[in-house]
């Protein structure tokens, strides 16, 4: 904390260090701008529980969340969760001050924590990598999963983070062919798409 208070008053951010683990924007904040001074409550803030996996969420409770909440309530807008499945621990995340987006990983229950997390914030959607572009690319299949995921978040605030990626089979035009899939589900999904 005291390195934090340090370097927002030596003036050492700007506008240009928000970290969500995706694009910065939001109405109630600024866009970036590595010209501009900010402070934290002009940023994004980014935090995660990988190693409370297996823990239960009353644990993370009390050994994680209660730590971490004096950071978030000094940020403007909070980001929860990477890999990790948070399936079970969105209840303890709501208590996080200025949180936004919450992480739903290829690991966690898409249906139950989009139920819990509603309209209250934008679930990041993550579906599989290895599903997505890392193995025997198959545009039926990539669809196939996409229009299940988006039935799910219909009606709901998400965005799609494709990540981890660790190969795409020496094909890097996946990831080109893979947005174009994601544009036409959504598409024909009924969704409308900023991409």
């Amino acid at each position: 904390m005291k390195t934090h208070d340090e370097a927002e008053a030596a003036g050492d951010l700007s506008l240009a260090d928000h970290y969500n683990q995706a694009m910065p924007y939001a109405l109630e904040l600024d866009d970036p701008d590595p010209e501009k001074k900010a402070s934290r409550k002009q940023l994004w803030h980014y935090m995660a529980s990988q190693e409370y996996t297996c823990v239960s969420p009353e644990m993370q409770e009390e050994f994680l969340i209660k730590y971490q909440i004096p950071f978030a309530e000094r940020y403007g807008l909070v980001a929860y969760g990477c890999c990790e499945d948070l399936t079970h621990k969105i209840k303890i995340l709501k208590t996080i001050p200025n949180l936004r987006r919450i992480a739903v990983s290829p690991f966690a229950n898409l249906e139950k924590s989009a139920a819990q997390i509603g309209t209250d914030y934008v679930i990041s959607y993550r579906p599989s990598p290895a599903d997505m572009v890392s193995y025997d690319f198959s545009p039926e299949r990539i669809k196939r999963i996409l229009k299940r995921d988006l039935s799910i978040c219909k009606g709901l605030h998400f965005d799609i983070t494709l990540k981890d990626v660790e190969t795409v089979e020496r094909d890097p035009q996946r990831i080109a062919q893979w947005i174009r899939l994601v544009k036409e589900c959504l598409l024909e999904s009924g969704i409308p798409a900023e991409i």
